[in-house]
């Protein structure tokens, strides 16, 4: 089966989306090229964008129709029902990946006409030096940003929940805990406080161990019996989901893949600005313990926070007997901030009973320790009149695992 070298679906999206919001060459003023694209049409378009970008002129839908003429305009206008995208990134990867596989084709189909000439091996050897080389100019990959100091603008690091528990904006932190111990009413009450306080416009939970109508019993009695508060516009713009989660990294064949799924979830959760993934290991697909795999999973999550303004919160399960991180050490060794969660002792280690939880900061690469004057700290999880309790959802419809209406 001959390899794909162009998707002419995604030039129209990439074209489609720059007609729309122009702003995106200034983003990627260096990845958009015209060898990127296959379809001379597409060509001929990206070219007239890059023309007029260049001189400073409006970029738009009448202006390309007039410059292009007349008999392309239905074509244009296809391009155009293209939905656009707010971010490129993906797209450009993918159209870099086919121009450097038909430039390679194209080297190959060169190297096979030289051989069938008179063509010397040491000719060809230069030849094809010299090919890669121009191919490797052409397709230079942009595989990280260069900034001069004195143009990078000054930020402090800023967090949610400032008042509360202070979790960093714009990266990933970690929460462990042993089962039981409350790790839903946690992030619940975090959620809510985050929106509260109006930094973060709109959160998602995936809550993927818990029925979504237990959840929002918990959500409910945070809301009304922990917090008390009266502002229900809160609760719509928070949302949760319990469907099963998709393993963004898998084992393919005795290799470690990233899943193509990968980037739907990013478009889909676009709108949240708070993400919060519990459990952690129920969206990594291959060995808990292998550091290599485990560092480029949460390379994905972290670049993501980073480039899109996330702050992304992963609820992890903690080893035996103890609060702290299971697994590979690159879970903790990439994340800025972790807090373990357990319940509160006294000094023989016997469990009190208590609506709080005893909140440890474990990692702390941001001064967290200065905001909090402590690295440990007690929080109200529960309604002091309810004694936590591990619930089960049931179903009445179902009598000794059939419905009863059968």
């Amino acid at each position: 089966m001959q390899e794909q070298t162009y998707d002419t679906n995604i030039e129209a999206t990439v074209i489609s989306s720059i007609i729309y919001n122009p702003a995106l060459l200034d983003e990627n003023t260096t990845k958009i090229t015209k060898q990127l694209f296959f379809l001379p049409l597409h060509i001929n378009i990206i070219t007239l964008i890059l023309d007029l970008y260049k001189t400073d002129k409006l970029i738009d839908e009448e202006i390309l129709k007039n410059k292009l003429g007349a008999q392309f305009e239905n074509d244009l206008i296809y391009i155009l029902t293209k939905n656009p995208v707010h971010r490129l990134d993906d797209y450009l990867e993918i159209l870099q990946d086919y121009a450097l596989k038909r430039e390679m084709q194209s080297l190959a189909l060169d190297i096979t006409r030289s051989l069938q000439t008179n063509t010397t091996g040491l000719e060809l050897q230069s030849k094809v030096t010299n090919l890669t080389q121009e191919i490797t100019a052409s397709n230079q990959l942009d595989i990280f940003e260069i900034n001069n100091i004195e143009k990078i603008e000054d930020k402090e690091v800023e967090f949610i929940c400032k008042e509360w528990l202070p979790f960093p904006i714009r990266t990933v932190s970690l929460i462990t805990a042993p089962g039981g111990t409350g790790k839903s009413w946690f992030v619940q009450q975090l959620a809510i406080k985050a929106i509260q306080e109006g930094i973060i416009k709109k959160a998602f939970l995936w809550l993927s161990e818990d029925p979504k109508e237990i959840s929002k019993n918990r959500f409910n009695k945070v809301f009304d019996n922990v917090l008390r508060l009266d502002d229900q516009s809160i609760k719509s713009k928070i949302d949760i989901s319990d469907s099963p989660t998709i393993q963004f990294l898998y084992d393919d064949q005795r290799k470690v893949e990233v899943s193509p799924l990968f980037s739907h979830f990013k478009v889909k959760l676009q709108e949240y600005d708070l993400i919060v993934l519990d459990p952690l290991i129920a969206f990594y697909g291959t060995d808990e313990n292998n550091n290599s795999s485990a560092r480029r999973f949460m390379q994905l999550f972290t670049d993501w926070a980073n480039k899109e303004n996330k702050t992304i919160i992963f609820i992890h399960h903690s080893t035996k007997n103890t609060t702290q991180s299971r697994g590979a050490s690159a879970f903790v060794d990439a994340v800025r901030t972790v807090y373990e969660l357990d319940k509160i002792r006294d000094k023989e280690g016997t469990v009190k009973e208590s609506n709080k939880r005893v909140v440890k900061l474990t990692k702390d690469n941001y001064g967290i320790s200065n905001i909090l004057n402590a690295y440990s700290v007690e929080r109200v999880l529960f309604p002091i009149q309810v004694k936590h309790e591990e619930t089960h959802y049931v179903d009445d419809s179902l009598t000794f695992g059939m419905p009863t209406g059968f």
